[in-house]
């Protein structure tokens, strides 16, 4: 008889319920699906991490701001309190995020930290293409984060860190 059914004999015996992943490990009688309970304390509830394809979506930040294509003298994109205006509605259109018929696009293809991420015409280059990753958004060009927090309001290219400065939310319109 395996080691797994000797451990699941006593475990259904005294009425508990243990789960087997697909490794073949015993894991905890937890459903990893519902993230108020994930132990780092990040967001989830009703919010989605996938793209979803041709819809209009508000991008929040952990801090609960929106994604925002700037109109003073900073065109960047930056983090702002969200009022779903135009400038704060994009779409996913393939591997494009549009904002005002406009394409994120991080700025003259800079590869390093800090690049500054813009709204710029639509062409189709790599340095307008981006994936999910979890709940981080990830250039196709250097596989690089957007990060709302190490410069301020404004949202620019960093190095994947895992911090919450780089989990974003897609909240339906």
């Amino acid at each position: 008889m395996k080691l797994q059914s000797i451990l699941l004999i006593p475990a259904l015996l005294l009425g508990g319920c243990l789960y087997v992943g697909p490794d073949g490990h015993p894991r905890a009688d937890i459903d990893d699906r519902y993230p108020e309970h994930r132990p780092d304390g990040r967001k989830n509830d009703d919010r989605s991490s996938r793209f979803p394809q041709g819809r209009t979506v508000l991008i929040e930040t952990d801090s609960g701001k929106c994604l925002d294509r700037g109109r003073g003298s900073y065109k960047g994109l930056i983090s702002y309190s969200c009022h779903g205006e135009n400038n704060q509605r994009f779409t996913m259109l393939g591997r494009s995020i549009r904002v005002e018929g406009l394409c994120l696009d991080v700025a003259n293809e800079k590869d390093g930290d800090g690049a500054e991420v813009i709204a710029y015409k639509c062409h189709g280059g790599i340095n307008q293409q981006w994936y999910r990753d979890g709940y981080t958004i990830r250039s196709r060009m250097n596989g690089k984060c957007l990060d709302a927090g190490k410069y301020g309001n404004q949202v620019r290219m960093h190095r994947c860190d895992g911090s919450r400065d780089q989990d974003f939310y897609l909240i339906r319109r």
